[in-house]
């Protein structure tokens, strides 16, 4: 018997011939590959339970098994490569036995002691079961493991069948260990399933109760939505979020909220580890900062429902948020739904950090009410922690609506030019803004998730969402999903971290729609100006393939430029200078822009190229 020792990579006394048991409920989907030996599956969207485990020299493999709500993937690893073996595609809402077969290299997949499928036989001369429960460290498996077992020969339906409901003594023929499993990760979590106030959590059932065919745990209780709100050192906007939450017109027994501490340090844990609302809760805490791309997707694994809203922790919604999200999504299945254009701030509460001008601006603004201007007066400033100004009672009456205006003009220079649809608007996939946005799991799973290489600020929505426009998504910006963002202390300047997350997106997708960000975010163009441009120069190469290939190359590098320029200043002077041109190449710009200008047709683009001409 091996007890704890599951800390090696392989179990290499073991080879080509064992069997893996599991009790096992999945909290989150994994990715679905292709089952197949001719193409390597990718790293990401892994739900390990055992795993991964790498082979050792190019004859051997390791074993993995990924578990999600949505099926069961066997993987082999090469000391190279990932192939995903037996993939088996199926719906898992309860307590599921799950049984891994290896015979002479070939797996077989039972799920509660029926053969369900065989898969791949590997061409490899030995193959491991892998020995991590869980993932290796950085990896984890989410959702409940409540018995793992290996055995040392291949079992057959029978006996599966014969131990399926019976507690193993430990001195079976054949048995190589049994393992009740530890926390598999950092993360600490407080669930509370039933949406009721007056409910208490009841405790998870023994190994041997759960072994009961007849016995149903965590059901997913016909959840539809799953809220996905992180938070990192927001009190007490957040708990103001979930109030607005409680509120909501929706069914509150279809809905869950999967609140994420991102190692906050404030009084969030302290106040929400008791919370028990009227809706589906999950709390998880993680004790090191997970960042905007990891912390979100920890969240989609975790997610039950079919719909996830991505909701910031300081947005108040409106009674009709949830139900307009979900009753849109239901006339097609390729939509993406945003409020955040349309959201109007608020001052909830007051932070030691706010200056007298803030205060004196949150003064006009309270005198619409006069019991939140009586709070504001009773604040003895500068205080020594965050202020109150509103009470959950305000919430449930919906007061704060009163102190909300309409503010970020860049929001509103798009809400204003463009409908709802977003038609001619060159980048609709801005809209992904995981402050106010929504989508189905499906989709996302299908996109791959964010992308955790962004891992500070800025970009990883918004890449997640130009894969998704690429994937022929639909994005509707609409007012009836709008939030009220709670004002807070901004922390010192992102701009560093931000361009260069804009490289990071520009790397993975070398692309005109990405690089021609930089002419706005310099200045040399607005908002509106750079879509117009944007529009006329796909029309140019669309209209004239062949006449201006020349003129592509110059324009690509002037925007190279210019991204490079604003990773050390937000000037443009001599742009092409910087770039590069020689008076040869200068001429023959300028000859192409006065041949554009005479098709009469672009204007804008000729305008853009002539500032950059004499910058």
């Amino acid at each position: 018997m091996l007890g704890n020792s599951l800390n090696g990579r392989l179990l290499t006394n073991l080879k080509n011939t064992f069997t893996y048991e599991f009790w096992v409920l999945p909290e989150s989907v994994h990715r679905i590959d292709k089952q197949t030996r001719e193409k390597p599956a990718g790293v990401n969207g892994k739900n390990y339970i055992i795993g991964p485990g790498q082979g050792l020299s190019e004859n051997d493999a390791g074993i993995s098994v990924s578990v999600g709500l949505n099926g069961i993937t066997v993987y082999e690893h090469t000391s190279e490569d990932i192939y995903a073996v037996l993939v088996y595609e199926g719906r898992i809402n309860d307590l599921v036995h799950i049984a891994v077969v290896y015979d002479n290299r070939e797996p077989q997949l039972y799920v509660n002691g029926k053969f369900v499928k065989k898969g791949e036989q590997s061409p490899q001369t030995l193959v491991y079961p892998a020995g991590l429960i869980g993932g290796q460290p950085g990896l984890f498996f989410n959702g409940d493991i409540k018995e793992i077992v290996l055995w040392d020969h291949c079992r057959t339906e029978d006996n599966l069948n014969d131990y399926l409901n019976k507690k193993l003594t430990g001195s079976e023929a054949g048995l190589y260990g049994i393992w009740p499993v530890p926390p598999v990760n950092e993360l600490d979590t407080q669930r509370t399933n039933t949406p009721n106030k007056n409910s208490q959590n009841k405790t998870d059932p023994s190994p041997k109760e759960s072994q009961n065919k007849n016995i149903q745990v965590k059901k997913n209780h016909g959840i539809e939505v799953s809220i996905i709100i992180p938070s990192l050192n927001k009190y007490p906007l957040n708990l103001f979020t979930l109030f607005s939450l409680e509120q909501q017109t929706f069914n509150l027994s279809k809905m869950e909220v999967i609140f994420i501490d991102d190692a906050s340090t404030d009084q969030t844990e302290e106040k929400l580890r008791g919370y028990t609302p009227p809706y589906h809760f999950k709390y998880i805490r993680s004790k090191k900062n997970l960042g905007r791309a990891k912390v979100r997707n920890l969240g989609i694994r975790s997610a039950r429902g079919s719909l996830l809203i991505f909701l910031d922790a300081e947005m108040i919604t409106e009674p009709e948020f949830v139900e307009n999200h979900y009753r849109l999504h239901q006339s097609k299945t390729n939509l993406i739904l945003s409020g955040a254009m349309h959201s109007k701030v608020i001052y909830s509460s007051i932070f030691p950090e706010f200056t007298k001008e803030n205060i004196n601006q949150i003064t006009s603004l309270t005198k619409r009410n006069k019991e939140i201007y009586s709070r504001l007066k009773n604040l003895k400033y500068p205080c020594k922690e965050p202020y109150p100004l509103l009470k959950k009672s305000d919430i449930e009456k919906q007061v704060f609506k009163d102190l909300g205006v309409k503010a970020y003009p860049w929001f509103q220079s798009i809400t204003r030019n463009f409908a709802a649809d977003l038609e001619g608007f060159e980048f609709p996939w801005m809209a992904f803004l995981t402050g106010n946005v929504s989508i189905r799991k499906e989709l996302i799973i299908q996109a791959g998730l964010l992308d955790e290489d962004f891992v500070q600020y800025g970009y990883e929505d918004w890449e997640l969402g130009y894969r998704l426009y690429k994937m022929g998504a639909n994005f509707i910006i609409r007012e009836d999903l709008k939030t009220y963002h709670q004002e807070h202390p901004v922390g010192e300047s992102k701009w560093e971290e931000a361009i260069n997350n804009l490289g990071l997106f520009i790397k993975k997708h070398y692309e005109i729609d990405i690089l021609i960000l930089g002419l706005e975010i310099c200045g040399l163009a607005d908002l509106l100006t750079m879509n117009k441009v944007l529009g006329e120069y796909k029309l140019l190469l669309q209209s004239y393939p062949e006449r201006f290939q020349k003129f592509q190359e110059k324009f690509i590098h002037i925007l190279e430029t210019i991204v490079l320029i604003l990773q050390v200043d937000i000037r443009h002077i001599n742009i092409l200078g910087a770039a590069g041109f020689s008076s040869v190449d200068r001429k023959e710009l300028q000859v192409d822009i006065n041949s554009i200008k005479g098709l009469k047709n672009f204007t804008n683009l000729t305008y853009l190229l002539e500032k950059v001409m004499n910058s």
